[in-house]
């Protein structure tokens, strides 16, 4: 009696299914680590441009209390 691939087609299914579900799972996986290391760089570019701004201000003159005060007040 000859045998039939029913039997055989529902496992090489799952495994074929399997093997799909795992392949996805790694490339939204490596979508997010993109995405998460583009924020990294946007962050560490923030955060430099920051330092550099407080630098550029911490070597300015400071102005006079009174002359702060009207600055204030007409921005």
């Amino acid at each position: 009696m000859p045998m039939t691939n029913k039997g055989n087609a529902a496992p090489a299914e799952t495994v074929q299914s399997k093997t799909q579900r795992r392949e996805a799972e790694i490339a939204l996986a490596m979508k997010e680590e993109v995405q998460r290391r583009a924020a990294v760089v946007k962050n560490m570019h923030r955060l430099r441009a920051l330092r550099m701004s407080q630098t550029s201000k911490a070597s300015a003159p400071i102005p006079p209390a009174e002359a702060r005060r009207v600055s204030k007040r007409s921005a």
